[in-house]
């Protein structure tokens, strides 16, 4: 089994070669760029398939273009485990030396959007919604971070499955934080802001915004916003003139994405989203829009993300948390009447009131009523394992609930169990003060019991 260290000794063919890159072993080759090649590997100790990006020497022997490559190499390879967020594709691991030098990063087996972005392949506008909601929040950590990405674009962006994206090669990317030299007047023209391209400002949230803007355009309508025959006549319609709308070149797309397309793409500065929540907020809005005309949609990652955000009980946790408290919860909504848990059977499973109300009841006796960010059933996860439930919960009108089992509440995250644990803790003490009130007389009501 040959340790690859001499660049030459990969060759463009493993078909019956063993052979390896540092400890990771080599399955495949993705693809080539001018500097630097992808392989498919196994990493042996994680037990994962990773996407290996290796620098070539040969590549790098321009004086102009070597540099270039090497700065875009090292920018990317120094943000070996600071970007981690689910839809941001993490950077594992990063080897810089004089001869051989690679980024392992993690493997996404759908390949980039820009498969989406032909005539023939396109998705429905509700799913470029729900893609772009989920960039917008990639950005933002990664802008929260102190990054500027400066190179959006459908082949910077990755899936699998149709609507589950992470973002990638942050090689161009400026960062605040850094005294690395910038890469000046780097990106993709048909993806760069009017500004960036006249030469009036510099690499912004603004001009992130902008790139995705057209992202959007480019998977909506098969087309990028101008058509032009060469790189100058581009460069001037996006300077001086605004786009048709997508729903020009594509029926059926609402007068809602219409009109978030077209802010994002706006060249008046004052007119474009100001920030990402913004951005965010009216791709929520666009999709409530969408479920109104199709009742029996299911509400997408969009939504629910957006009303974890607003619950009073994940108030504390970081968006990373959110995301995965989101891949591990199920969410059903239930009609007035309804009993979730019983009084005396077994359970293994919280829940957190996303819309609507519930009483709370021990034998015939009514204990109060729960509503929005409130939670019940935590003791099934606190208390050890197999005891009943203390009370009964009914639904008093239309519930949305978010159910999460007491198993994937074990297997999550350690940072996602210590917030579980705080919030439980909370409830069980502020129920705890007001049963002390009661007994003091200072409260009328009857307190919450744990259920």
């Amino acid at each position: 089994m040959t340790d690859v260290r001499d660049p030459s000794a990969l060759g463009t063919d493993t078909q019956g070669i063993r052979k390896k890159i540092g400890r990771y072993q080599i399955i495949g080759e993705l693809g080539e760029g001018a500097s630097s090649r992808v392989f498919l590997a196994e990493d042996p100790f994680a037990l994962r398939k990773v996407a290996i990006k290796v620098m070539f020497p040969p590549g790098l022997k321009g004086e102009d273009d070597g540099a270039f490559y090497k700065k875009m190499f090292l920018n990317e390879a120094s943000l070996a485990g600071k970007l981690v967020h689910p839809h941001i594709a993490q950077i594992y691991d990063a080897v810089v030396e004089e001869r051989f030098s690679y980024i392992v990063m993690e493997y996404v087996e759908g390949g980039t959007l820009e498969k989406f972005c032909k005539t023939e392949n396109l998705l429905e506008p509700a799913e470029v919604a729900e893609i772009v909601f989920k960039c917008v929040r990639a950005l933002a950590f990664a802008h929260g971070k102190g990054l500027t990405h400066r190179d959006i674009k459908p082949g910077n962006i990755l899936h699998s499955g149709k609507t589950n994206v992470k973002l990638a090669d942050f090689g161009l990317a400026i960062d605040s934080s850094s005294e690395r030299t910038v890469v000046a007047g780097a990106g993709s023209p048909a993806y760069m802001a009017p500004e960036l391209i006249a030469g009036l400002a510099e690499a912004s949230i603004g001009t992130d915004i902008y790139a995705l803007g057209v992202v959007m355009y480019h998977l909506l309508a098969g087309r990028l916003p101008f058509a032009a025959p060469n790189a100058a006549s581009m460069t001037y319609q996006i300077v001086h003139t605004d786009p048709d709308p997508p729903s020009k070149h594509r029926p059926g797309i609402s007068p809602e994405i219409d009109a978030i397309v077209m802010r994002a793409l706006a060249r008046d500065l004052t007119v474009r989203y100001p920030g990402w929540d913004p951005f965010g907020q009216d791709l929520v809005l666009s999709w409530k829009q969408e479920l109104k005309l199709q009742e029996n949609r299911e509400a997408p990652d969009t939504m629910r993300f957006s009303a974890m955000r607003g619950l009073a009980f994940f108030k504390d946790f970081p968006e990373e948390e959110l995301w995965e408290v989101l891949g591990i919860s199920k969410w059903a909504t239930f009609p007035a009447g309804k009993v979730i848990i019983k009084e005396g059977d077994i359970g293994d499973a919280a829940f957190v009131i996303v819309s609507g109300f519930a009483e709370v009841a021990r034998g015939k006796r009514r204990l109060g009523v729960l509503g929005v960010g409130d939670c019940f059933g935590e003791m099934a996860y606190l208390a050890k394992e197999g005891s009943p439930r203390s009370a009964t919960v009914t639904t008093t009108s239309e519930c949305i609930l978010m159910k999460v089992s007491a198993a994937d509440l074990r297997a999550a995250s350690a940072y996602c169990k210590v917030l579980f644990d705080q919030q439980f803790v909370r409830v069980l003490i502020e129920r705890l003060e007001v049963a002390n009130k009661l007994l003091e007389g200072t409260v009328s009501a009857d307190p919450l019991p744990a259920a």
